[in-house]
């Protein structure tokens, strides 16, 4: 058993701990559904003898035809509650792997690592695949034992024969059936692996799409893409051979058996052979043994069928688990990075022998960075300052977690929860101004027209004969670039976040414009909130209470 199987398995083992209560409901509605069955064939079988060879007529059986209707319904009634608590447990299950999923994001993103924009695809696919785990398998692997058991205990009730043919051709399947699955959970790793690489391969060459129009590449991102779907397509088939070999193995078992209990029964009852306990069949016994022995095989082959369910799952759960997860769903560099929380209540951000790779981080110049130890504390209005490509915007990435490091950096809780972000190109969606400034979160008309007022735009906004509702185009067009940047501006500060980080916002812009962001900066320093800005700007320079200079 290697890691990542060993690994996969103790995550399942997790996922079913949370789900261990409906799944004990189910597996009992299972065992009740059993008898229920046993039951209605008994009733059906004692019926046909009474019928057909005492003769009594089918107005004096009405209570026993009431019984067989009556275990017909339960038949019916039982497997829809099975199913309800099976799909709780789904829901449960694939709801907990998908958070487990988001906070080892959120962690990795704090800490500082690169996220492959390919790592959504986990939310998708393998997190189906789980389904049938905990739909199918999870319970069928108890009932596979106990279902056959009742079945069994009653076949050797009515006839000896019957049930020694029943528990020797039964075990032969689980064996035969592990015979043709002894690869294929080595397969479904390698079809939930292939998977997440056409989805890595293809969001990749989705990005870059610009750079491979640039260098004329499209030849060669076409060739990655279509050899990567070549490597899924065969290891699909591959799956699929194998499900049908083992389709394929328990039905020609199964079929046999049920034959040889057919043979026996109407060989005994039409007085060909006396031995072994032939001669003492009735139609009763004779009927209940012939119905019983497909549903003695029918957990079998439902557990034949979720048997791949569980292959998918493991092989899911490779990509999913901590073990595998390094090698998979996420390219981490080899770094010691380390985030702290900050000793200090009035320390912010505290970075000891800070160093980044460009090249690790997918930016330009793959040149390495040192940053001067440093720190910053709440409520100062801090200019990080420095020549252009010197790593101004490289430090406040680190900052807020979007670029990995080497070295020590701590930062406090509202350094981490509580951040507003102020691009150089901010986002503007096509809709309204309203919708602009609701983007992230609700807010009134009186307070958006405040923000509005804080930026210099309210007058600009008065004079639209629409207002609040003007429509913008996508990208902010329809405003001027001052603008675009003065509307982001006041939608940072409704958002009335502890932190505001800036990254060159009075770059090419227009002195009205450029004094109006100015202004509402040190405003909101001087209201107890922390601002930090990369900026040439000598203006917002000067009026800073801590300086970063920054050296390439």
């Amino acid at each position: 058993m290697n890691a990542a199987f060993a690994s996969a398995s103790s995550y399942l083992r997790q996922l079913a701990a949370a789900v261990k209560r409906p799944i004990q409901w189910a597996f009992l509605l299972g065992l009740l559904k059993t008898v229920v069955v046993i039951g209605q064939l008994a009733l059906l079988a004692l019926l046909a003898e009474r019928l057909f060879v005492n003769g009594n007529a089918v107005e004096s059986q009405l209570l026993l035809i009431a019984g067989l209707a009556a275990t017909s319904l339960v038949r019916t009634i039982v497997p829809l509650w099975q199913q309800r608590y099976l799909r709780r447990a789904t829901l449960i299950a694939s709801q907990r792997a998908r958070h487990q999923l988001t906070q080892d994001w959120q962690h990795k993103a704090q800490s500082g690592q690169v996220l492959a924009a390919a790592d959504g695809a986990l939310q998708l696919d393998p997190i189906e695949s789980l389904k049938g785990y905990f739909s199918r398998y999870l319970v069928q692997q108890y009932l596979v034992v106990a279902s056959p058991s009742i079945i069994l205990l009653v076949c050797f009730y009515l006839n000896t024969v019957v049930g020694v043919l029943l528990l020797f051709s039964g075990p032969i399947i689980p064996v035969f059936m592990a015979l043709v699955g002894l690869g294929a959970e080595k397969l479904s790793q390698k079809h939930a692996q292939q998977s997440f690489a056409l989805s890595r391969v293809f969001t990749d060459k989705l990005r870059n799409i610009t750079t491979l129009k640039l260098f004329n590449a499209g030849a060669v991102a076409v060739n990655d893409v279509a050899a990567a779907g070549e490597g899924y397509r065969k290891a699909t088939m591959s799956t699929l051979r194998i499900a049908f070999l083992s389709s394929a193995v328990l039905e020609f078992f199964s079929s046999v058996a049920i034959a040889g209990v057919a043979l026996y029964v109407g060989f005994g009852l039409l007085g060909y052979i006396d031995w072994l306990g032939a001669d003492q069949l009735t139609l009763f016994s004779g009927l209940l043994v012939l119905l019983l022995a497909p549903e003695y095989f029918a957990p079998l082959r439902q557990f034949a069928q979720s048997y791949h369910d569980r292959a998918a799952a493991i092989g899911a759960a490779t990509l999913l688990c901590e073990v595998n997860k390094a090698d998979v769903s996420y390219s981490q560099p080899p770094t010691q990075s380390r985030i702290q929380k900050t000793s200090s209540p009035n320390t912010l951000y505290q970075w000891r022998g800070l160093k980044v790779n460009l090249s690790q981080a997918d930016d330009a110049g793959g040149k390495p960075i040192d940053f001067s130890d440093n720190e910053i504390a709440c409520g100062d209005l801090c200019v990080i300052n420095g020549n252009s490509g010197s790593g101004k915007t490289t430090l406040l990435k680190v900052l807020i977690g979007l670029m990995p490091f080497n070295g020590k950096l701590t930062r406090s809780e509202q350094a981490t929860t509580d951040i507003a972000y102020f691009a150089q190109q901010p986002f503007l969606s096509a809709g309204s101004l309203r919708a602009n400034m609701n983007l992230f979160e609700q807010h009134s008309d009186a307070q958006i027209t405040a923000a509005l007022e804080q930026v210099k735009l309210d007058q600009l906004v008065a004079n639209l004969p629409l207002g609040l509702d003007t429509k913008l185009a996508e990208g902010g067009l329809g405003l001027s670039g001052g603008e675009q940047r003065r509307l982001a501006l006041a939608r940072c500060l409704l958002s009335r976040r502890a932190v505001l980080i800036a990254d060159e916002p009075t770059e090419n812009l227009d002195e009205i414009s450029a004094q109006a962001i100015r202004h509402c900066l040190k405003e909101y320093c001087a209201s107890g909130h922390t601002v930090i800005v990369a900026t040439h700007d000598p203006a917002l320079i000067a009026s800073a209470t801590r300086q970063i200079r920054v050296v390439a």
